[in-house]
């Protein structure tokens, strides 16, 4: 196309024509362009300005935001009268489409909100398949008819971004201006659009933040400080100094006061790292000791001892004790409240993509964000989200969310019959391992290797013994003298010392075992086996007010004193179970506002995994049916039973182990003395009332 186009890009997409202008123009606003341009400017003259990469995935962009009910086909018709051979898109679009729409046709006649359910990658997403359809309808306003294979314009500019982030300040000129151009032609250089699709939210079923978006705050940052430095005629800053040995006296966090802090180096500029801004922001609220326990105990790869800490800043032991158990208490409100919440979705997209097993370098190259340094903490980000995590540990270079020695027997177990890699990565898939892990996992298991495409396991190794127990998920720490990677919360009074800890953290633990979950109260066994604890709702507990559960069934849950477990709950919501003195709920609040729980209620909880599901039974329904009703009401039962029926139930729900069907109706008496022994006293008075009051 030689001559300029009259069609604009409301002709292109006509639903923008019907659409308010203020919802387009975050989308749609370039610096070089005229406000409302989509109504007024010709496309070429467009694309020539700010780049087909650039118009296509913000395309996609507004069709995943406000068209995600309408096919691709519909929001840019030109689509409908195209035919692109699968061949002729660029990898990883190609692959994508193979695997989810199997064809081009099936692609342009499927809408955003279909796309959810497709089995997308995290090497490509629902964005970056939109933005490749969408560059086609406009490819052809820019004069290239498509002779080359269609790319995604999502990962050209993330592309073009991350290698601006990345360039070192020691390039030649000539490849800054080759990167300049790469900016301005993709639309790089441009801010980034302020709101994003459901799937950078963490939307249900769909992979976590796109590629396209991890990248996409570092520009701004690297054009000011280009700018600056040209302005000043200065070589780039020195980089930060080395974080100091443990011997060496710890960094002076920020002043607590309003006063001016003392001029040092400086972190990142705020913005270009939200993560970072984020974590920043919780400690600069915190006193100088608090943020030196945070560096030095809490978050550091080496945490080093109260007293030897003491001794460096010349501080009392029982003043740090006391700011470590505020910064605990800190970390764990803060984790549970909306400032958290981002940080929270950010741990949970990173377990889903990292899967089970994962090596240090793939944590760090997971987001922007990771390498870059915490100012308070002079260490970089990854080293925070490791001690965020609750269910894996670090195991000769690797992170894994389960007993290594138990993943790795899995592993070969699994690979027994010399399968091709593609199908050695379909099974593993099931154990958690992520496709970016596959070959560097099994390349470090032993008595694998990797043969002609197929994977071996080496015959002369003896028969591997079954796996052994796997380890409490839920320890975040083990002790400070004996973890790199762990958050040091608290221990309850009385329990061992670091050494009987570390002792303690291997799989088999010295301390002897606590009450079992059939002997706790309020905690009920379902026909599926899983056990479910009832909570009764008071005003207080709406309000925030910590709920406790009895120790046999935080035991159950894997929880020990002196630390805590993030659950997953309904709504992603982030819930935290912490064993102080007693286990309890941080607080349900969250979870009882999604329940529109009422004082009276009656929730029952239970854990798969990481993940928290709930029931209510509401105030209003628990009256009627007598006393036997009311009884199996509380163990969770809705359904009517006779009164025999009942005692059956209500004795399997309190049970371990699943009761013979043909087994007599439990004698009433033993079944109330059992109940009143587990401290489900308000259970055995029902059935008193039913059983033995005068009719």
């Amino acid at each position: 196309m030689n001559a300029i186009s009259p069609v604009c890009l409301t002709d292109l997409a006509p639903a923008l024509r019907w659409h308010r202008p203020s919802d387009l123009t975050p989308f749609l606003r370039h610096s070089r362009l005229v406000d409302g341009w989509w109504r007024s400017v010709p496309l070429p003259r467009v694309l020539d300005i700010a780049g087909t990469a650039w118009l296509a995935h913000n395309l996609a962009l507004l069709a995943a935001e406000y068209w995600e009910h309408l096919p691709i086909g519909e929001f840019l018709p030109p689509l409908l009268a195209s035919s692109v051979d699968v061949d002729d898109i660029a990898e990883p679009v190609r692959g994508a489409v193979l695997a989810t729409a199997g064809s081009w046709e099936a692609l342009v006649t499927a809408s955003p909100a279909e796309m959810k359910t497709w089995a997308f990658t995290e090497e490509c997403g629902r964005i970056e398949v939109i933005g490749a359809a969408a560059w086609r309808a406009v490819q052809p306003f820019g004069g290239d008819e498509g002779r080359t294979p269609l790319p995604s314009p999502a990962l050209i500019i993330e592309a073009v971004r991350t290698i601006a982030h990345w360039l070192p300040d020691t390039a030649p000129e000539h490849v800054r201006r080759a990167l300049g151009y790469l900016s301005t032609a993709t639309g790089a250089e441009d801010e980034a659009p302020p709101a994003l699709p459901p799937e950078v939210a963490g939307g249900p079923g769909e992979p976590p933040q796109s590629a396209a978006s991890r990248a996409i705050r570092t520009l701004r940052a690297l054009r000011a400080q280009h700018a600056e430095e040209k302005a000043a005629g200065e070589a780039a800053p020195p980089p930060a100094p080395p974080r100091p040995e443990p011997s060496a006296a710890p960094a002076a966090p920020p002043a607590a006061s309003g006063a001016p802090e003392p001029a040092g180096p400086t972190g990142p500029e705020l913005g270009a790292h939200p993560l970072v801004d984020l974590i920043e922001e919780l400690l600069r609220g915190w006193s100088p000791l608090e943020r030196t326990v945070a560096a030095q105990r809490l978050f550091s790869a080496e945490p080093i001892s109260i007293r030897l800490l003491a001794d460096q800043i010349s501080t009392d032991i029982r003043e740090i004790r006391a700011a470590q158990r505020s910064v605990e208490e800190r970390l764990l409100r803060w984790l549970a409240s909306p400032d958290g919440e981002p940080i929270g979705r950010h741990m949970r997209e990173l377990s889903d993509r990292l899967g089970a097993a994962t090596t240090i370098d793939q944590l760090i190259n997971a987001h922007p964000d990771h390498p870059v340094d915490v100012p308070s903490l002079n260490a970089p980000l990854w080293r925070v989200v490791i001690t965020f995590f609750t269910d894996r540990r670090m195991h000769n270079g690797w992170l894994v969310a389960d007993d290594p020695e138990r993943l790795r027997w899995q592993t070969r177990e699994m690979l027994g019959d010399a399968p091709t890699l593609a199908d050695a990565g379909v099974r593993l898939g099931r154990i958690g391992i992520r496709q970016q892990s596959l070959r560097a996992w099994l390349l470090s298991t032993p008595g694998i290797e990797i043969r002609d495409g197929r994977v071996i396991l080496d015959p002369s190794l003896p028969p591997q013994e079954g796996p052994a127990p796997a380890p409490a998920r839920s320890e975040l720490v083990d002790a400070p003298s004996a973890t790199a990677s762990g958050l040091p919360i608290r221990r309850r009074p009385g329990t061992p010392p670091p050494a009987a800890a570390q002792q303690a953290s291997r799989p088999a633990a010295a301390a002897p075992p606590g009450p079992g979950v059939a002997s706790s109260p309020r905690c009920f066994r379902a026909p599926d086996g899983r056990w479910w604890h009832r909570v009764d709702i008071g005003a207080d507990h709406l309000n925030g007010a910590p709920v406790t559960v009895p120790p046999g069934y935080a035991t159950h849950l894997g929880l020990q004193p002196g630390r805590l477990l993030c659950l997953t709950a309904p709504g992603a919501d982030l819930l935290v179970l912490v064993w102080r003195d007693q286990a309890a709920f941080d607080s349900l609040r969250p979870l009882l506002r999604r329940l529109s729980a009422q004082p009276g209620d009656r929730v029952f909880i239970t854990v798969d995994g990481d993940r928290l599901e709930a029931r209510r039974l509401p105030a209003a329904e628990l009256g009627g049916n007598g006393p036997t009703g009311r009884a199996l009401h509380l163990i969770g039962y809705t359904a009517p039973a006779p009164a025999e029926e009942a005692l059956r139930i209500i004795s399997r729900r309190i049970s371990e182990e699943d009761a013979d069907p043909a087994a007599p109706v439990p004698d009433p008496q033993e079944l109330i003395d059992r109940l009143a022994r587990r401290g489900d006293d308000d259970i055995a008075e029902e059935l008193r009332q039913s059983l033995f009051a005068p009719h």
